[in-house]
């Protein structure tokens, strides 16, 4: 098409939708001290969520949303192929390394933004929108876990919706609530389908159009060198140089999330099997650290609500509390020192949990049976809830076998529970024989798996 066609279509449009605003609002952005490899996150973030969005339409026209079909609608995708090409499990490996991405890059874009202080007054409302988009990031990287319904997705959900149920007096209301039920089931997969594909890219759409009008009305943050008359003579535009650093940031991510796909593909376990005791759990690894402070914090709340909690106060009130002007992160010591702090607890507890990872305990039904028996006569019952009955005073104890304790741990703590947890008031239960301990041991590791009471049956 000649020049001048292309001045017709661009008039035309014009006329009707001001094509040329438009345009002049995209890209004539101004940019401080001109473009930069720092400001390419955001696009970042955004492209994933784009991959996310078409990726997932794209596996959408094939799922099928229920325990009986979805295993085998996610297993027919793998084989799926066009021209001689495995398209379907190359979209699958987008989608789903595209997920891992995605929660990488919105924590590290927070992370850079905090650094330099970019949530300082006037950008306070953006910042608690990225809270909130950091939130919608995790939630749906955990609704998605279940949809393939294979054996590691479903006890993989198991143990998330334990954590969740640890939140006080709302916890068991919102597990149940999400669950369907007590365990999972038809409707939890149902749940977990709805708010991945509908409410979730709802909310997305709203709160990340939320924060780029946001964005364009107050304009990016630093840089934080030179003085004004320095940064006004150096400023640029959006177009070309910063719409180009952004392609190829783009690019980039687009190029290590198709290396997964193609070269570690996520694969799919056996089909789901409730009655599978043996399975050993494992949440999704953006939650690994939470797991592993639930195996070392009593009471639970400590460590599955009250980390996180005091994380997400922290992330919404610090624009309100830190009102300096923005600066460099090396003139931020104590900022760069906590967020290292924080990141290498979570580093650390992760790859603790990864370590930690075992195989659960092997059951037996005639010591489950004796054990049973020991803990009733034990007046157990009086401080631990089991299955919606028993006291409140101790942790409930309905899926403790999903934990996956050795059987000398449980045992310490049935003798000496001050040796894992020194201001623990569990009274000592030293007068039972070593079998009636070791029948205890196998009554715990089997609450909460599937198949118990007696598997035999």
């Amino acid at each position: 098409m000649n020049e001048k066609g292309k001045s017709r279509i661009v008039q035309y449009l014009d006329e009707r939708i001001r094509i040329r605003s438009l345009m002049s609002f995209l890209l004539d952005e101004p940019m401080p001290g001109g473009a930069n490899w720092a400001y390419v996150f955001g696009s970042m973030v955004l492209f994933t969520l784009i991959l996310q969005f078409l990726t997932g339409i794209m596996l959408a026209f094939y799922y099928g949303g229920t325990p009986d079909h979805a295993w085998d609608s996610v297993n027919y995708i793998d084989h799926l192929t066009y021209g001689g090409m495995n398209v379907g499990r190359l979209i699958r490996g987008l989608h789903y390394w595209g997920a891992s991405m995605m929660v990488v890059l919105v924590g590290v874009h927070l992370l850079q933004v905090f650094l330099w202080g970019a949530y300082k007054k006037p950008r306070e409302i953006m910042w608690l929108v990225g809270v909130v988009l950091l939130a919608l990031t995790m939630t749906a990287a955990f609704t998605g876990y279940l949809l393939p319904w294979d054996e590691r997705a479903y006890w993989g959900t198991i143990v998330g919706t334990n954590m969740i149920g640890l939140i006080p007096m709302i916890g068991p209301i919102l597990k149940s609530a999400i669950r369907g039920g007590i365990g999972l089931g038809a409707l939890t997969l149902s749940h977990f389908f709805t708010i991945h594909t509908m409410v979730l890219p709802s909310i997305f759409i709203l709160f990340v159009v939320f924060h780029m009008v946001i964005f364009r009305r107050i304009g990016p943050a630093g840089p934080f060198s030179g003085n004004s008359l320095d940064l006004e003579a150096r400023k640029e535009f959006f177009y070309p140089r910063q719409i180009l650093m952004d392609a190829i940031g783009m690019l980039a991510v687009f190029l290590v999330i198709a290396s997964l796909a193609i070269l570690r593909p996520p694969g799919l376990e056996s089909v789901a099997n409730p009655s599978n005791a043996s399975y050993s759990p494992t949440p999704a690894w953006y939650f690994d650290w939470i797991f592993q402070l639930l195996k070392m914090i009593r009471p639970e709340i400590l460590g599955v609500v009250g980390l996180p909690v005091l994380i997400g106060f922290v992330l919404i009130l610090l624009p309100f509390f830190d009102t300096r002007p923005e600066r460099s992160p090396f003139r931020r010591p104590f900022a760069v020192f906590s967020a290292l702090v924080v990141l290498g607890t979570i580093m650390g507890l992760s790859v603790e949990a990864n370590r930690g990872f075992r195989q659960l305990v092997p059951l037996d039904p005639a010591s489950y049976t004796r054990g049973k028996v020991v803990f009733e006569k034990s007046g157990c019952m009086g401080c631990h809830m089991v299955s919606g009955k028993g006291g409140r005073l101790g942790p409930d104890l309905s899926e403790e076998g999903l934990v996956g304790h050795p059987e000398d741990w449980l045992v310490t703590q049935f003798v000496k529970s001050t040796s894992h947890f020194p201001n623990s008031p569990m009274p000592s239960f030293s007068y039972l024989k070593p079998d009636q301990l070791h029948d205890l041991a196998q009554y715990i590791s089997s609450l909460g798996r599937a198949g118990w009471p007696d598997p035999t049956k």
